[in-house]
């Protein structure tokens, strides 16, 4: 019957297919596991992460912020603007070049990564309690194989998840 597997197949393309799907489901399950979280304190997975590349970087600019950004590819600038005007967000005008615009997180920004980090550390532990950390790290190193060959890998260097 068509569409109907009698056995798994087992050549190297479906193993490559299998490969892709299992990485893909991943992301897309642990993506939707945290953005049910971030919804209960009112942000997105976006949010979060320009939330948290602020707190380590701020203030900075937008055009830095965007390198750093796995989120946005791009500038950020429609995501920063509404992250504004929630309130996550200060923008001003750069003392020693008033052409260029510099983030930093507001108050509320501030509350805010205090709960990202325990909704985060919340999923860490789930993951921990599933994997060892040298299957964690077997993992990364062949996944960062594949990412080494795109620009992406510079996001992740810039960012210290990966070497330079």
């Amino acid at each position: 019957m068509k569409g109907e597997v009698s056995k798994i197949r087992q050549d190297s393309s479906y193993v490559t297919e299998q490969f892709r799907y299992i990485i893909l489901a991943t992301q897309r399950l642990g993506s939707r596991l945290l953005q049910e979280e971030y919804k209960k304190i009112g942000i997105s997975s976006s949010q979060s992460e320009v939330i948290q590349v602020l707190k380590e970087w701020e203030p900075i600019s937008l055009k830095k912020l965007g390198e750093l950004l796995l989120c946005e590819e791009g500038s950020p600038s429609r995501l920063i603007d509404r992250m504004v005007k929630a309130g996550f967000i200060n923008k001003y005008r750069s003392e020693e070049d008033s052409r260029y615009v510099l983030l930093e997180l507001s108050e509320k920004g501030r509350e805010i990564y205090e709960k990202i980090v325990r909704i985060d550390q919340e999923f860490y532990k789930k993951l921990e309690n599933i994997f060892s950390e040298d299957e964690m790290k077997q993992v990364n190193q062949l996944l960062s194989k594949f990412l080494m060959r795109y620009p992406v890998c510079q996001t992740l260097r810039g960012r210290n998840f990966l070497e330079k």
